[in-house]
This record gives C-alpha cells, structure tokens and sequence, in this order.
C-alpha cells in the first residue's frame, strides 16, 4: 500500500497530498453539480451553478468545497432550504479518493484514470442516494475509463474482455429471473449490469476479487440501507487502487 511514496523525501509527500485534496474537492465540487443536474435532464454547463431550490445563482463564496457547506449548515444562503448532505459527502470522497491515488500511484497516467473512474461511481451512488436511480451515462463513464486502465495496465485487451464476458455469465446467473424480454431484446436487471461492467473494469483477475468485495459490501449495504452503487463502487475500487489484492 502507498507504493508511490516509499523513496519520496517527505517534503513531496506533503506537498503531494495538499495538491490532491485542492483537486479533489474542486473535483468534488463540480460532481455535485452532476448530481443535481443530470437527473433532472439539465445540460452540465447550461448555466452557471445556482440553488436547487429557490435558483438564485451562487456567489463565489457559497462555492468554496466542503468549508461552505459546514458555515451554512447544509442550508441556501439565499432562501434558507436545506439541500442534501450528500453533497458534503461528495466532495469529501472524492478529495479522498486523490489522496489515495496519489499515494499508490503519484502523479501520472494511473492516477488520472483511477481518479476518473472514482469520480464516476461517486456521483453514481450520490444520485442514486439522492434520487433513486442509476443513470447510465454515468454507468458508461466508469466503462470506458476502466477498460483504458485495464489495457494500459495488461497491454492487451484480453483482460477487461474477459472479465466483462465471465461478468455477463456470473450477473445472469445470478439475477436470472431479473431478465426481461422486450421483443426480441433481453434486458438485463441493475445489479446484472453492474457485475458486468465491473467485470470489465477490473478485468479477468480482479474478477474474483471484485465479486467476493461486492457480495460482501452488498450485504453490509442491506444492514445500512445503503444503495446498491455504494457497494458496487467500492468492490470496484479495491481491486482498480491496489492490484496487489488480485494475489491474495
């Protein structure tokens, strides 16, 4: 773990971390924007950022990530509703998440595809958190990024085919009576499809991995009434931050 940092001299690793977290709650700060918008079929830049309630636009100082949430309680500056504290969250995850990044990886390629892929599942589990659903252009964000990682990291494309074909085959086994026929289309159940694109996120090795870390963390989920794409974020990130799992 933090394999990045063994010979960096201090100095750099503090220097390393502070510039993670900026990152990552400006990050953060821009996802929950995502959040909001993207349920609600709003255009990501189509204005600038405003209060879901009374959408009175936000100054420069109800935008600082995290600190402005705190200082107003979770509530508008403008017309005092309360907006949900999931947004705190987000941004506190996902300046995590850099940190972790950065740790393991430092700064460079990795680190730019495991953060894009973190960030992804994070607003996918704070949407569904906020509004229920599981929207899936966010689903073929955390696709997409994955399989780059997957290639640069395997230097083929066997891995992440692999490991969505034997997540296809363990997803439909699983949620058999979840497929639904619509003439001549099958359509998968939600937790089918998300073992299916963990697969190919993680790949033919992580699979294992990611589907012991998934049963597991789905079941904790249960117990903590937590959504579904809270465990499906964090079995995939276990083995797509530390591949050293894969040998356990």
């Amino acid at each position: 773990m933090f394999d990045a940092i063994h010979e960096m001299i201090w100095n750099n690793v503090a220097s390393g971390i502070i510039l993670a977290i900026a990152l990552g709650f400006a990050i953060g700060n821009y996802a929950c924007s995502l959040v909001h918008r993207l349920p609600r079929g709003r255009l990501i830049l189509d204005e600038k950022p405003y209060c879901g309630s009374c959408k009175t636009p936000l100054q420069t100082k109800d935008l600082f990530p995290v600190v402005s949430a705190l200082l107003l309680r979770h509530r508008c500056r403008y017309c005092g509703q309360k907006y949900p504290v999931s947004h705190t969250w987000t941004e506190l995850l996902i300046g995590l998440l850099f940190v972790l990044a950065f740790l393991q990886h430092g700064f460079g390629e990795q680190f730019l595809l495991i953060v894009s892929i973190g960030v992804f599942l994070i607003t996918l589990a704070a949407i569904e958190a906020n509004e229920n659903i599981i929207i899936g252009r966010i689903l073929l964000g955390v696709a997409i990024f994955g399989v780059i990682n997957r290639v640069l990291i395997d230097h083929t494309i066997y891995g992440f085919i692999a490991g969505g074909f034997y997540g296809v085959i363990v997803g439909c086994a699983l949620f058999f009576k979840g497929i639904k026929q619509v003439g001549h289309i099958y359509t998968l159940p939600k937790p089918a499809e998300l073992v299916a694109i963990g697969g190919l996120v993680v790949g033919i090795k992580g699979l294992p991995v990611f589907l012991l870390a998934f049963a597991a963390f789905w079941l904790l989920g249960k117990f903590l009434k937590l959504p579904l794409t809270v465990a499906f974020s964090l079995a995939v990130m276990i083995p797509v931050m530390y591949p050293a799992v894969w040998i356990l």
